[in-house]
Parts: structure tokens; C-alpha cells; sequence
């Protein structure tokens, strides 16, 4: 289900009133193409069919939205220029949607009265449309944006189709081409939206959208040749929970337990990967077993760990303002001295991987993802320029999880390749000792436990324990986590009250669960 911003609720409305209906162009009369899914995006008015071709079998993202004559695009344009003349001597710095939506409303309104203009209430409708997505949205790619099934949406230059990565469908063209000034406008808008400043003087932008998504921009045709270009990688406003990670297979109950453990006993770990495998996503989702009273620190670029945690400090880099750039060796350095029981550092690129081992070696369990393959490829990049880890501190990494991504008939899944711990380092030949742990079988798409975790054996120490006892805790973990999962809860803030109630009272937690029922308890 599609959750619709606040001015297409209006719109809505506004045509369930008029009870006028618009005609969308979605037939499809070539007999070479076959449309192989569709849904709607807003409801009567624009709506997706992924298309096939029978020949090629070349499959592509078509958007539909309501169809203009030549006429009423001259209309359109006309109004649509009048009506921003008259928002731009309203106050701009209202905030309230309701009330921006209703201000559009009565500019238009004025414009028609002013010119005497009595439009049909389909065409009337059509331009609400339009004035609703280039005003309150982002313009031509605002129902990209809206579609959930959309992972990533990015444009290589002028009048090249703009491409979108589909959760079910994998990388499409569609049928979104931008010309120069559409193209440049955009950027610029983009650019606003996430409060940066872009021109030809400085073309290139890393930003953040409002909504949290993740902004690449280039203007002009000096550093792409192709023209201005953007990147944006989606925001889930739902973060995935452990339970998702489950459902989809990424990883199993076994090993939430066992990484559920090393959290709580302040153990630290990476998620390594190459990209968009899905790094960032399965580091939040084991995040959600941080304890509820633990003070956490979390680092990042631009804004994508999300926690139902009150004990958090969210912190991100800024760009050099009057020569005072704010850097993720800063940011983890401030973070050292706010005493946090946890660090997460969304990725590790630069000199704060020293800082960062630091920090593990001084008992603050850090988290963080990091661009590589495998183990082999993790302890080259951190030991090489501009790294530059000393072997000696890799071997407070505690445990890896090695993601990839698995394609297999056409569908991609997210799998965790391999989990791995660093046991310490050989005194003679000061090689690091791994030990890997799980290992994702492809034939049965399952994972397969290759040997005993020396983790659960360090922690059953710690805590003056025997392994059994560990081993009954981790097997109840195990079990309360597969309860949530056949109870079907995966709301991020209900999983993570449960894992909280969890670490109070475990007895009571299952009961909770035991009694939940479909749309909580």
C-alpha cells in the first residue's frame, strides 16, 4: 500500500466529489509488447505497467499519467505561471502542507476567475494534478519517488530514458526522458530540496533529500559529458527489522541469536560487501538488539541508520563551511568523549578506521559497514593506504558478515555469504586466525553451520559461565525470534519493544508474543 503524501489525499478527494473520472492512455495496441504487471501509484491518476517486449524480451518501466492535448498543454502552462507568481508573493515560509494546499488552491481559483475561465472538471482535475506534482513533489520523477517497489532512480544526461532498479524486476529503462532545460531544472530543484547549493562553479553534490533518501547530483556537461546527471537511492521510512531479514531469507534465527548476544555483550562486528547488497539495511536491523538503556553514538555521511532508541545521539558530516569541514574522523572522535556504550559508523572509508579500532581495543563496541568482497580483500584495504590498521588491532573485530547479492532465475536476493570470526592473532607467523562460522549453501539456499562460535565461548567466560548456559540462551533467543516471525510481527517499532521487553523480562516477552494477535496485542 501506497502511503500518499498529504496534497494527492486532496486531490482525491477533490475528484471523489466532482465524480469525474480521467482517461488514462494505458492500453497497449503494439502486439509485440506484453504488459507483465501494472499497479497504480495515485489512484485514477497515474499508475505503472511493466512492459515486455516478445521479441527482444527487453523488459522496461512504463509510468502513466494523465494525458494533455496540445491545447490544454498551452492552458496548463499558462496557469501554471500565473499561479507561481501569485504563491511567490504569499508567504513562503509556511510550513503546514494543509495550508500550502489550500493557498494553491485559491490562486488558482483567482487565476480562472480572472480570466473567466470555466474549465470541465476532468481538465480541471488534470491540472490540479500537474500543479500538485510540480509544486508540492519533484516534477516528472515524483511518482518514481512514490513507488515503493523502487530501490534506486537514476539519470545519465539529457534525453536518455531515466533508469530505476525494481525490487522484483532488477535495473529498467523507462519511459522518463528529460531534455536540457527539464534536466537542469530538475537538478536545481533536487539540489534545494536537500538545501545544498549546485551550479556550474560547483557541479558536483552529495546530498540528502527530505524524506532521508540518498542524493548524487552533477550539473552541466563540464564533469558529465552527457549532461547533468543524479543518483538517488531510495529511503525506507520502515526500516527492516530482524524479523524482515528472516523473511527474506538475508539471514536465519540462528544467526540473529548469536549476533543478538555478541550486542548485548558489547562484541564488535562489520557488514562487508560490495555495493547494494544491502549493507546498511542488515547493520540497522541488528542494531534494533542494542539494550534499551545502552547511550549510542551513530556516524554517517548522510542519514540512513534509523533506531527506536531514546539513548542516541544521530550525528552527520558537513561540507566545508567558511573552511570548517566536519569529518567522520571528527564525528568519531567528539563521539569517544560522550562515553557511548556503542558506536555505529554507517561506512568506513578514511582515517577514522584507525580511530574506530581504537575504539574497539578500549571496550566501546563499535558497529560498521565496509566496501569489500571478502575477509581476504577487508584485511588488505584496512592494512594498505589510506587505511593503514595495524594487524595487531584488526583482531578486536570480533565477528564479519560477509553480503552479497544472489541472482537466480531473473530475482535478486540478499544473502549473507559467509559469517566469520577474528580469534586472535598467530604469534609466530602473525597471520590472523579466522574462524568461519556459517556459510550460505546457493544449491539449497540455506545456512549451513560449519563450526562451534569461539564468541559464545569468550562471552560464557566473560560472564563466569558455562557454555551450556550460553548455548540455552542463545537457543531461547533463537526460539523467541522465530515466534515473532510465526506471528508475522515485523513493524520495526513493535520488534524492538519486544526485544527490549525482552532484555527486562524474558518470560513475560514470550507470553507477549504468545498472545499477540494480527495488528498487535
Amino acid at each position: 500500500m501506497i502511503e500518499l503524501p498529504e496534497h494527492y489525499k486532496a486531490l482525491l478527494k477533490i475528484q471523489e466529489s466532482s465524480r469525474a473520472k480521467i482517461g488514462l492512455m494505458d492500453k497497449v495496441e503494439d502486439e509485440k509488447i506484453d504488459i507483465i504487471d501494472d499497479y497504480w501509484i495515485i489512484p485514477n491518476f497515474s499508475k505503472v505497467q511493466i512492459r515486455k517486449n516478445v521479441e527482444t524480451l527487453e523488459i522496461f518501466y512504463h509510468l502513466i499519467e494523465p494525458g494533455i492535448a496540445q491545447d490544454e498543454v498551452e492552458l496548463l502552462n499558462f496557469i501554471y505561471e500565473d499561479v507561481r507568481r501569485r504563491l511567490v508573493l504569499k508567504d513562503t515560509r509556511i510550513e503546514d502542507e494543509h495550508v500550502k494546499i489550500r493557498s494553491l488552491l485559491e490562486c488558482l481559483d483567482e487565476v480562472l476567475d480572472e480570466y473567466a475561465l470555466r474549465l470541465e472538471s476532468e481538465l480541471t482535475l488534470k491540472i490540479l494534478y500537474y500543479l500538485f506534482r510540480d509544486f508540492f513533489g519533484y516534477g516528472p520523477i515524483d511518482n518514481l519517488l512514490l513507488d515503493p517497489n523502487l530501490e534506486d532512480i537514476s539519470c545519465d544526461g539529457y534525453d536518455i530514458p531515466i533508469y530505476v532498479f525494481h525490487k522484483k524486476y532488477g535495473s529498467l529503462p523507462t519511459n522518463v526522458k528529460l531534455n536540457k532545460e527539464e534536466l537542469d531544472s530538475l537538478v536545481l530543484l533536487l539540489s534545494q530540496k536537500s538545501e545544498k547549493h549546485i551550479s556550474f562553479a560547483t557541479p558536483l553534490v552529495d546530498a540528502t533529500l527530505p524524506d532521508g533518501s540518498r542524493l548524487q547530483l552533477t550539473f552541466g556537461s563540464d564533469v558529465t559529458t552527457r549532461g547533468s546527471t543524479f543518483s538517488i537511492r531510495k529511503f525506507r521510512a520502515q526500516p527492516f527489522t530482524p524479523i524482515d531479514l528472516m523473511y527474506f531469507g538475508t539471514l536465519d534465527s540462528r544467526i540473529l541469536a548469536y549476533f543478538w548476544l555478541l550486542i548485548e555483550n558489547k562484541m564488535n562486528f562489520m557488514v562487508i560487501g560490495e555495493t547494494a547488497v544491502g549493507k546498511t539495511t542488515t547493520l540497522n536491523a541488528l542494531m534494533m538488539f542494542l539494550p534499551p538503556g545502552a547511550k549510542v553514538v551513530s556516524i554517517e555521511d548522510t542519514r540512513e541508520i534509523q533506531l527506536y532508541h531514546e539513548n542516541w545521539i544521530p550525528s552527520v558530516t558537513r561540507i566545508s563551511i567558511e573552511g570548517k569541514e566536519i569529518t567522520m574522523y571528527d564525528l568519531l572522535k567528539t563521539s569517544l568523549r560522550q562515553r557511548p556504550d556503542y558506536i555505529i559508523v554507517g561506512e568506513v572509508r578514511g582515517r577514522e578506521a584507525q580511530t574506530l579500532f581504537q575504539a574497539m581495543s578500549t571496550g566501546h563496541a563499535s558497529y560498521s559497514t565496509f566496501h569489500s568482497g571478502d575477509i581476504a580483500q577487508l584485511i588488505y584495504r584496512l592494512e594498505n593506504e589510506p587505511l593503514n590498521v595495524p594487524r595487531v588491532m584488526i583482531q578486536f573485530l570480533d565477528s564479519v558478515i560477509v553480503q552479497t547479492m544472489w541472482v537466480s532465475k531473473g530475482i535478486r536476493k540478499r544473502r549473507a555469504r559467509e559469517i566469520a570470526e577474528f580469534v586472535g592473532l598467530d604469534p609466530a607467523s602473525k597471520e590472523l586466525l579466522i574462524n568461519q562460522l556459517y556459510r550460505w549453501d546457493p544449491v539449497t539456499d540455506t545456512f549451513i553451520q560449519v563450526s562451534e562460535s569461539k564468541k559464545l565461548e569468550k562471552i560464557a567466560t566473560l560472564l563466569g559461565e558455562d557454555i551450556s548456559e550460553v548455548m540455552n540462551e542463545f537457543n531461547r533467543r533463537k526460539e523467541f525470534l522465530e515466534l515473532m516471525y510465526s506471528k508475522k510481527i515485523r513493524d520495526y517499532k513493535a520488534v524492538t519493544s519486544l526485544i527490549h521487553s525482552y532484555y527486562r523480562d524474558p518470560e513475560k516477552a514470550f507470553e507477549t508474543v504468545k498472545e499477540w494477535s494480527y495488528g498487535g496485542s
